[in-house]
């Protein structure tokens, strides 16, 4: 009842002046994306790979997966609508060709984050631990690691110029079939890299790191961001937009970082761009809000994605608890005072009784009240609240009773006989109320249980522990309870049914107990 159920929501982004969204697909994360001419490429968790063209197009169609696999893709790359590939957990390469997947077996165990083609014949995979893996129109080939860290993304240009970047600060230049670092100077670690022409770059990363490549030389542009940027992209030489955590989209223009507005509160996982169209996707696992009833939750879910159902069902264990335990001592009180005052009457039943008018005195809800402001609110504050009052009725009508039996001449014949005061009580009179002592227990629950449900509906209830009542208080403290009907519905209807059988069972129990009913045992 506590766990906030969140639920994936795979989304392409498309920037053309204003950021829209372009696709939403239920149940997935997008974490890369390839923009190429008229189509953008996605891929995701669970296997999920297709590209955007006017509408969403699926190519999960003979993906090379074996039965119940269903590994995350990492990084997407298509050189052209017949060839591409896609990297992801625990080595997986599959290549794309002549409209085919091919399961690619590298001998990589380590997840690949990234993939880039540069044409049909020529491509780089990137990963953990500094690997990495060549394409060269043939076949993948894994290559010597730069340095043992962490590869997140590549970019190529050309033959003679492609940038790799990684954790701590790593950045390695590819040129000719080998890799050399760059210079940059950077400790944080980072997460993007695009390319514009040979003397034009960029990289971005951990905590709103951005250093650009500008006339052979790397230098540190500070931004208004010190979260994590996860992509970048040029629209041209002078323009660049990055992309981040919690929606943080950024514009690099006249030299300097700025924030674009973005009405989207979801994490961005990567961005790509080509001739000014930017594209950028994937969100986080996000709190369910508010959702309707559905088969994954029987009652909906709360503001802050909690079932209701299991909230529902905490709150039946609180509330037959509390039922029952007070039941009990209310019984307990109140045939106590019933019996002393209809045996002893006289002064005795006069005293007793004044008690029980004073307490038909004392108002319910401020005595409650009054009791949580003195003690700590608690399940046993609550029992104690509602037994104070509730054994008042129960008093008066086993007093009535008692005045009955007390006159019999089996109870004068056992004062003859020299029973004592409390034999008689306890002996001879007891067991004949106790048919009656049964009924008002039923009585009694049912009212304890619509008592706690008042309490903690207006917040007087034990706090972290699930009843009906606190249920519906939480309805009410959202503001969401006159559109959420299905936050409300339950709990009550449960009120409810459950009192409305308690009162049944209470019939049933006067029936059998009342020979004088026992015509009405069917109807009962």
């Amino acid at each position: 009842p506590h766990e906030m159920n969140t639920r994936a929501e795979g989304v392409i982004y498309v920037y053309d002046g204003a950021w829209r969204r372009a696709v939403d697909i239920q149940g997935h994360v997008f974490n890369a994306v390839d923009v190429r001419q008229d189509r953008i490429y996605a891929a995701g968790n669970d296997g999920v790979v297709g590209f955007f063209a006017d509408e969403w197009h699926a190519m999960t169609d003979h993906l090379p997966m074996a039965a119940g696999e269903r590994p995350h893709l990492r990084g997407i790359s298509f050189s052209s609508p017949d060839h591409g590939a896609v990297v992801g957990d625990q080595g997986v390469l599959w290549h794309f060709r002549d409209g085919e997947w091919n399961d690619v077996d590298t001998g990589v165990s380590q997840t690949l984050h990234a993939v880039e083609f540069l044409h049909d014949s020529s491509g780089l995979a990137v990963g953990e631990a500094g690997t990495i893996l060549h394409w060269d129109g043939t076949q993948w080939e894994v290559l010597p690691a730069p340095a043992p860290v962490d590869l997140r993304d590549v970019a190529l240009y050309s033959e003679d110029f492609g940038l790799v970047a990684g954790t701590r600060g790593a950045l390695f230049r590819w040129s000719d079939g080998s890799f050399t670092p760059e210079q940059v100077g950077a400790f944080r670690s980072f997460y993007g890299v695009d390319i514009f022409d040979s003397d034009t770059a960029v990289a971005v990363g951990e905590r709103g790191t951005t250093f650009h490549y500008r006339d052979g030389q790397w230098q540190q542009a500070h931004g208004p961001e010190s979260r994590d940027i996860t992509g970048v992209s040029f629209v041209d030489a002078e323009s660049i937009t990055a992309v981040g955590q919690n929606a943080i989209t950024m514009a690099y223009s006249d030299g300097q970082w700025e924030h674009i507005p973005n009405p989207f509160g979801q994490t961005f996982k990567a961005l790509d761009g080509m001739d000014g169209r930017l594209a950028a996707v994937g969100a986080d696992p996000y709190i369910n809000r508010l959702a309707r009833p559905s088969g994954d939750h029987l009652f909906g879910t709360t503001h802050l994605g909690r079932d209701i159902f299991s909230q529902t069902v905490y709150g039946t264990r609180t509330a037959l608890l509390i039922g029952f335990i007070t039941a009990l001592i209310v019984n307990l009180v109140g045939v106590n005072f019933g019996l002393w005052a209809g045996y002893f009457k006289g002064r005795v039943d006069n005293l007793l009784m004044r008690i029980v008018d004073v307490m038909y005195g004392l108002p319910f809800e401020p005595f409650a009240m009054i009791l949580v402001m003195l003690f700590r609110p608690s399940v046993l504050t609550v029992i104690f609240a509602i037994s104070f009052l509730a054994w008042r009725s129960n008093a008066r009508i086993i007093r009535s009773q008692v005045l009955s039996i007390s006159e019999r001449p089996f109870i004068k014949a056992a004062k003859v006989a020299g029973a004592s005061h409390m034999r008689i009580l306890y002996v001879h009179i007891a067991p004949n109320i106790l048919p009656l002592a049964f009924l008002q227990l039923a009585v009694a629950m049912g009212g304890a249980i619509t008592a706690e449900a008042t309490l903690s509906f207006l917040g007087l209830g034990p706090p972290r522990v699930y009843s009906w009542g606190t249920i519906l208080h939480a309805a009410r403290l959202s503001g969401a309870w006159r559109t959420a009907w299905w936050w409300i519905v339950p709990p009550g209807f449960l009120i409810m049914i459950t009192v409305v059988s308690v009162f049944f069972i209470a019939r049933v129990l006067e029936v059998l107990t009342n020979p004088r009913l026992e015509g009405e045992i069917d109807d009962a």
